[in-house]
């Protein structure tokens, strides 16, 4: 779910980029550069999930930053980040409760084991 909600930001934001006489780089071998978070190798579900939870944190951050910056400049811009800011917030919000519920989710599926 969260993947798709992704990759709808990417093509708003594409989208806007084109809109403003730009040209969106969709360059595979220059995106690791360009992310502002990195990617990390999980070992486990809960450190898969912590790290998800790390890049949406850094996402929110960056959301911020730019709508800051764009203040009155492009209120249409900065309009649609705060749609993606949003959404965002709530992919965190999910991931963490994730976290929080996920040791009473694997221990109730323990107990059902046995």
């Amino acid at each position: 779910m969260h993947a798709n909600e992704e990759l709808g930001h990417a093509d708003l934001i594409a989208e806007r980029i084109v809109q403003l006489g730009g040209e969106p780089d969709f360059s595979p071998d220059s995106l690791t550069s360009r992310s502002h978070a990195e990617y990390v190798a999980a070992d486990s579900l809960v450190d898969m999930i912590k790290e998800d939870l790390i890049a949406e944190r850094i996402a929110i951050d960056s959301y911020r930053e730019m709508i800051q910056y764009l203040s009155d400049q492009d209120p249409t811009t900065r309009r649609m980040l705060e749609g993606i800011l949003a959404m965002e917030e709530e992919h965190a919000d999910e991931l963490s409760d994730l976290l929080n519920d996920l040791p009473l989710v694997l221990k109730e599926k323990k107990v059902a084991a046995k």
